[in-house]
């Protein structure tokens, strides 16, 4: 039997074909609406500070798990993702002037990641929904630099990278860097 060129080549790239458990992203490309509201710090009140929120439509200061499930839509790729995801709005010191200029919010990556002995691969169950209610908030707002060598494997290490965020700069000419002590928000 003769394969064509073109089906062998699917035949080979099937074959090299691995299942991976590992983990899935959710896209918030734009935010949607940046406000002073964190309902897990501040809830019912104005917040500190200004907040780039992505996610279901009934986030408000005061939300609940109830509340972000009635959401009637989000701003996130995943329709049926309901969740909140927010972060302290950027803003950068022009060196010139002087002014601080708000940093445009090129959008957001959400990993959910499949760890451990839960892991399919490990004999676990598999990725689960979080229970209702499920609140988290991440980073450290006094954290300005990281202390611990990426790869070294300590808890301090693990902690750094759970919070590192990463500047792209697509389409700028510039490189990116990466920053460590954000303070994040979920609901």
């Amino acid at each position: 039997m003769i394969l064509k060129p073109t089906f062998a080549a699917i035949l080979v790239s099937l074959a090299s074909v691995q299942v991976a458990n590992a983990w899935f992203r959710l896209a918030c490309a734009t935010p949607l609406v940046q406000e002073r509201i964190d309902p897990i710090i501040a809830p019912g009140q104005i917040s500190q500070h200004l907040h780039s929120i992505h996610g279901g439509s009934n986030f408000s200061k005061d939300m609940t798990y109830n509340t972000a499930r009635q959401s009637s839509c989000t701003s996130c790729a995943i329709a049926q993702d309901l969740s909140n995801y927010w972060t302290p709005t950027l803003y950068f010191k022009d060196p010139t002037t002087g002014q601080f200029e708000k940093v445009p919010n090129g959008g957001l990556l959400v990993y959910y990641q499949n760890r451990g002995t839960g892991d399919v691969s490990n004999g676990g169950k598999g990725l689960k929904a979080f229970p209702a209610g499920f609140r988290m908030i991440s980073g450290d707002p006094r954290k300005r630099s990281k202390k611990y060598a990426e790869g070294e494997g300590s808890q301090g290490e693990l902690a750094e990278r759970a919070i590192k965020s990463t500047c792209l700069r697509y389409g700028s000419g510039n490189t990116g860097y990466d920053y460590y002590g954000l303070l994040a928000g979920t609901a």
